[in-house]
């Protein structure tokens, strides 16, 4: 380990089990035991590894190392690391959480895409220790995008609303980002997209936003490619959505992908439904 921090472009990796004694210990804890023997410090640590995923710690400050090890935590121990967490100011002591299933990331949802464009993105759903990526894509954005996003001129994003779209219900929505790696292997996010079932009548509202510097390069058409993929999959019947009217490049986006589209016209914005075709 101390020889790949030295080494140059060198990472260390740290694998192991998340837990011990027949699963009923956690080797994730919030701290070491008193008079614990410790071999490497934070500084000498890139990636930590379990079965539940990996958590990319350099550079991090508390409360993000914090949150990515409780990632890849297991399950049944997020919940009591999530309060001692709090317990001992790591995090936020308003930190949503969703425990079991509904809350447990689904890794299975991975997968590369490669553009029009040539670009070679990786779309995967959102996880709980995001907050720090989604806020720097938030605010890459220029003024024009957030408005067209959110039809709305605010423009902060503080912990209380970053955390709507971190803390999901993956069995209820689904966000879903689009990333890149830089340097280091730092991941980087150039576009989301997102929908909320109505149990009700079977659809999702559907949202998505790209960052400016990577708009039309065919993300916007990969994020809602796969998003359609996955509503269908849970069985929905179509999407709606509200669009500006002077959002020309996302209406385009919408009628080009073979959805039956309803629209409503009303103070400048366009209320769509859009039913699935059947395949």
């Amino acid at each position: 380990m101390r020889g790949a921090v030295l080494a140059r472009n060198g990472k260390t990796i740290l694998a192991l089990p998340s837990t011990a004694h027949n699963e009923t210990v956690s080797r994730i804890v919030p701290f070491l035991q008193e008079g614990a023997g410790v071999t490497l410090h934070r500084g000498d640590i890139h990636y930590v590894v379990t079965e539940y995923g990996i958590a990319y710690l350099h550079g991090k400050n508390i409360r993000e190392r914090a949150m990515a090890l409780i990632a890849i935590a297991h399950p049944k121990f997020r919940p009591w690391l999530i309060q001692e967490a709090k317990k001992l100011n790591f995090i936020y002591k308003d930190q949503a959480f969703i425990p079991g299933k509904r809350g447990e990331y689904p890794e299975n949802l991975e997968i590369y895409r490669t553009t029009k464009s040539g670009l070679e993105i990786l779309l995967r759903p959102v996880r709980i220790s995001d907050e720090h990526l989604l806020k720097d894509f938030f605010y890459s954005l220029s003024d024009t995008s957030l408005y067209r996003r959110f039809i709305s001129m605010r423009k902060d994003m503080p912990h209380e609303r970053l955390q709507e779209f971190v803390v999901i219900d993956y069995t209820k929505e689904m966000v879903i980002l689009a990333t890149i790696k830089r340097e280091e292997g730092v991941e980087e996010v150039v576009g989301l997209g997102q929908y909320g079932i109505d149990e009700r009548t079977h659809t999702a509202e559907v949202a998505f936003v790209v960052r400016d510097d990577y708009q039309g390069q065919g993300i916007g058409t990969e994020l809602l490619s796969y998003l359609t993929y996955l509503a269908k999959r849970q069985g929905l019947h179509g999407f709606t959505a509200e669009v500006l009217e002077e959002n020309r490049p996302m209406l385009h986006l919408f009628e080009k992908m073979g959805f039956d589209i309803e629209k409503r016209r009303a103070e400048g914005v366009y209320e769509l439904k859009m039913t699935f075709r059947e395949q």
